[in-house]
């Protein structure tokens, strides 16, 4: 069916207009014979691709329709794996690079795999291989993020991600994501810390625990002397987020000590948290703050999150609006003076995930590349 190649045809790079013109002109071509195999559709559509448009074209179209092309990757040990483009494609992402440029990327070296290494290929030479092509077609700063990835598997570091931010920026989606993406199997959140310290304490020894960070100024006296309300919301929330903060520290303490690395995410991950750290060196420590830039997208996002949580609705977070919002103000100076980054996480997923990937790249290589770093 015409149709069905067309987009076959694009999925190898051709514009909707040249895959329907060669659909187009296979059928015409094809026309007269009354029984038509798969075999001599696809032969048709390579001698037309080749004479409209190059035989790399014509290389591509063959790939993706013929049986996959397994390239094995040999290690040392004697064991080894198949070559995974999307692998390889997440490899690319977590250096920053964005999602289009990795799957080109990653296209273009399955390729060369299967022309010049079709036996298979160390590991090593692999990873060389790798920094060449995006060194050639991204750039030195996304060749360095990939050296410091490689070098951070035979490193004896452990990584500690932070991501703070108000209520509704997206902490949790992103943990998620990056543990994914990073392979990383430990994640904690703060809110499940504070639940637990609410079992331990009770609301007359710490009634701010027992408030949500927002509203924990309610646990704070009545005395005229309190000052206004932006203070108030402040003191609350420092006063709960100083108990949180001790089990977070632990936690790190903990994930030192056995050396695995982990994720922590939560409203209680204030950026100067990072000036009462005491790890050890060889710990590398990435500290984020997600915010969002328009009052009417953090509504947005809290009017998205009653759609996928039942126990939370989006009305007790809409009715308190404006002191999360004063919330994430005090935060974003916090991050200034304790020069944590800040990164906007507004309309576009896959932007924020760029930012995000290109920071803690970025912290990897100042530790495991310390001589690279101009």
């Amino acid at each position: 069916m015409r149709g069905i190649l067309t987009r076959s045809l694009q999925k190898i790079g051709l514009t909707f207009s040249e895959a329907y013109g060669v659909a187009s002109t296979v059928r015409s071509q094809l026309a007269r014979e009354e029984v038509i195999g798969s075999p001599r559709i696809r032969e048709t559509v390579s001698q037309i691709l080749v004479s409209q448009f190059s035989p790399e074209t014509e290389e591509r179209y063959r790939l993706s329709r013929g049986q996959p092309v397994w390239i094995r990757i040999h290690h040392k040990d004697g064991e080894g794996v198949w070559f995974s483009r999307a692998i390889f494609r997440y490899r690319l992402e977590i250096c920053g690079i964005t999602h289009s440029a990795a799957e080109a990327l990653a296209h273009s070296l399955h390729e060369r795999l299967v022309r010049e290494y079709s036996t298979g290929i160390e590991r090593e030479t692999l990873h060389q291989l790798t920094c060449q092509m995006v060194l050639a077609e991204a750039g030195a700063h996304f060749a360095k993020n990939l050296e410091a990835w490689h070098r951070l598997t035979r490193a004896n570091k452990t990584l500690l991600i932070l991501i703070g931010g108000a209520p509704g920026v997206g902490k949790s989606t992103m943990a998620a994501h990056l543990a994914t993406r990073l392979n990383i199997t430990r994640t904690q959140s703060t809110d499940m810390l504070r639940e637990v310290l609410r079992t331990l304490r009770s609301p007359e020894k710490n009634p701010e625990l027992h408030y949500s960070s927002f509203e924990a100024w309610r646990a704070l006296d009545d005395s005229p002397d309190r000052g206004d309300m932006p203070a108030r919301i402040e003191e609350g929330y420092n006063r709960q987020a100083d108990e949180v903060e001790l089990a977070a520290q632990a936690l790190l303490e903990r994930s030192q000590h056995e050396q695995f690395s982990m994720i922590i995410e939560g409203v209680h991950i204030r950026p100067s948290m990072i000036q009462r750290l005491t790890l050890d060196p060889d710990v590398i420590v990435v500290p984020i703050l997600l915010t969002v830039s328009r009052k009417k997208t953090l509504k947005r996002f809290f009017k998205g999150r009653s759609l996928v949580t039942s126990r939370r609705g989006s009305k007790h977070y809409l009715d308190n609006f404006d002191a999360i919002w004063h919330l994430q103000s005090a935060l974003t100076l916090d991050a200034k003076a304790s020069a944590v980054a800040a990164i906007v996480n507004d309309e576009e997923e896959e932007s924020t995930s760029v930012r995000v990937f290109s920071l803690i790249a970025s912290a990897v290589a100042d530790h495991v590349l310390p001589n690279q770093g101009e």
